[in-house]
């Protein structure tokens, strides 16, 4: 990119903003929180803050839901680090920490003493923008430390066995953790930071894979062929799994932390792709969900636990109630962001 005073850019040569990825954002949004809707119905067990007590309100969907937590997290992870070179380029050092501060972490902690205050149950759903937060802050401060810079006309073309490497990489980073640290365990620093160590590594070289896609433009004019390509690793990968998985728990392991980088680098690469390509462009309606989207995100949780909890003794049509349930906590998530944002001050934050 190219250089002006300090550490900022001129805006006129920033790109063009990305509806593709804004688009794509939103959809893992209410992907994650139809995740959480459904995840109290399943056999899968997060310490999760809602136990229904009805029969018959059990679902078979733990596949669906295990390839949910594979895609969701990581693409957010990645599409957050394909903007944050440009935001630092606009902003600089100070603007940079600052703005991120106030979208993540604060909210993030005021929403994390809010539920310890009010709600009995430990919920820490905040653990992404923390993360996010933490990651920003790390990429901040190496290109203040170093002044570092890819040149505008130096560009890599994406391969397939450049993608191996990352998948290779974030393999290797997966066995080696998690001799240690279970998959979905959490552990809090000072009663505050919430992170997960089997995925702290993972989480961050996707966000890595992320701000090396956005300088190297990794998403822009990609042939078919590599495309093609990608989509045969996949199906060989889903073959394989298939063959294999229930064989054993140490076979299942593994073969899980090979699905988590499959779905990172391969199956991550294409979607962005997808919606790059195919879904870059704004309506009002796209444009307003994806505004209020981190308000979405904050407020669903404790939404959610109030609404089942409401709800619990409810004899309906069971997935008649679930899809209640969902769209109102879609709703009304959407509502109250929509509403807070009204106040300029509160949109610094939200």
């Amino acid at each position: 990119m190219r250089p002006t005073i300090g550490n900022k850019m001129d805006a006129n040569t920033l790109p063009k903003r990305n509806y593709g990825l804004d688009n794509l954002k939103l959809a893992i949004c209410l992907l994650v929180v139809t995740a959480h809707t459904m995840l109290p119905y399943t056999d899968l067990f997060y310490g999760w803050y809602f136990t229904p007590s009805l029969p018959g309100e059990k679902m078979s969907v733990n596949y669906l839901i295990n390839t949910n937590n594979l895609l969701s997290m990581p693409i957010f992870f990645i599409v957050a680090g394909f903007f944050v070179p440009t935001s630092y380029d606009k902003q600089g050092f100070g603007t940079f920490i600052w703005k991120k501060t106030k979208r993540l972490l604060i909210p993030a902690i005021i929403m994390l003493a809010y539920c310890k205050i009010f709600i009995p149950e430990p919920i820490f759903h905040v653990w992404f923008l923390q993360m996010l937060f933490l990651f920003c802050l790390t990429y901040a401060i190496f290109r203040e430390l170093t002044q570092w810079r890819i040149k505008e006309d130096y560009k890599l073309n994406v391969s397939l066995p450049l993608l191996t490497g990352c998948f290779l990489i974030i393999c290797a980073v997966n066995l080696i953790i998690r001799q240690k640290y279970l998959v979905s365990h959490f552990t809090v620093l000072f009663d505050v930071f919430y992170f997960e160590p089997a995925r702290l590594a993972q989480y961050f070289l996707s966000f890595l894979f992320g701000v090396i896609a956005r300088r190297l433009d990794w998403f822009k004019n990609e042939s078919k062929l590599l495309i093609i390509e990608i989509g045969v690793v996949i199906l060989l990968y889903i073959v394989i799994r298939t063959i294999f998985l229930n064989e054993n728990n140490y076979i299942g392991s593994r073969l899980y932390t090979i699905m988590e980088a499959c779905a990172i680098i391969f199956s991550g690469y294409m979607i962005i792709w997808a919606f790059n390509k195919y879904m870059n462009k704004s309506t009002s309606l796209t444009a307003s969900l994806s505004e209020n989207s981190l308000g979405i995100y904050l407020f669903h949780v404790p939404l959610l636990y109030y609404v089942q909890n409401y709800t619990k003794s409810w004899e309906i049509y069971f997935p008649l109630k679930l899809a209640l349930i969902l769209l109102f906590v879609i709703g009304t998530s959407y509502l109250l962001s929509f509403l807070l944002r009204k106040s300029k001050f509160i949109r610094q934050f939200l």
